[in-house]
């Protein structure tokens, strides 16, 4: 069958305009995921007591907040379960997080040894209208060991994020699309090489 240059030209022209604005679209989801990400409202460094209560957190509709996390173990030769609970309006548990913090240290054959994970981070997304709170806690009252960094942004750049990555995927089927000769041709070579150095 015989391809109609002309045809062929209108739809190298469809795909690299539908290519280009789709690129267009894709920039602007990744700008705006970082734009969203840094819009930080509320940021404190906390030295808890057990038990301690972070909130409330407030979120209005359409205005979703993202909770970052980060606490950091302090002492020696420890093991604390750090953990924590996200609570309603009216304080009722809705999830909880946690995490094992230790470190471990002493001598042996080679001398002396030191392991640990003395940190964790969280993201918390609240996407639903309403009033939040975190509580937190640890095993044996040992909260004097643990210090805390609680970030609450406006706005999550999640779906951004996502929607990028999805147009991307839509870029590479495109590209693919308008090149298959010049794929094809790679892929071969490439199969090629690959036989090449399996007999080797």
């Amino acid at each position: 069958m015989k391809v109609n240059p002309k045809q062929k030209k209108e739809n190298l022209f469809f795909y690299n305009n539908l290519m280009l604005i789709v690129a267009i679209f894709c920039a602007v989801c990744f700008v705006t995921y970082f734009t969203v990400e840094n819009k930080a409202i509320a940021k404190r460094s906390y030295s808890l007591d057990e038990g301690s209560t972070y909130g409330p957190i407030i979120v209005k509709k359409g205005q979703p907040k993202l909770c970052k996390i980060r606490s950091s173990m302090y002492g020696d030769n420890q093991n604390i379960y750090f953990s924590g609970e996200v609570l309603d309006e009216d304080k009722e548990t809705l999830y909880e997080f946690g995490k094992d913090l230790w470190h471990e240290s002493g001598y042996d054959s080679e001398g002396y040894w030191s392991e640990s994970d003395r940190n964790m981070e969280v993201r918390l997304a609240f996407t639903e209208p309403g009033k939040y709170y975190i509580q937190f806690h640890t095993d044996e009252n040992m909260m004097n060991n643990i210090t805390l960094e609680i970030v609450v942004k406006k706005g999550s750049g999640i779906p951004h994020l996502m929607m990028g990555t999805y147009l991307i995927l839509i870029i590479i089927f495109l590209f693919i699309i308008m090149n298959r000769k010049w794929v094809r041709e790679n892929l071969e070579k490439l199969n090629d090489v690959l036989e090449e150095m399996s007999d080797d």
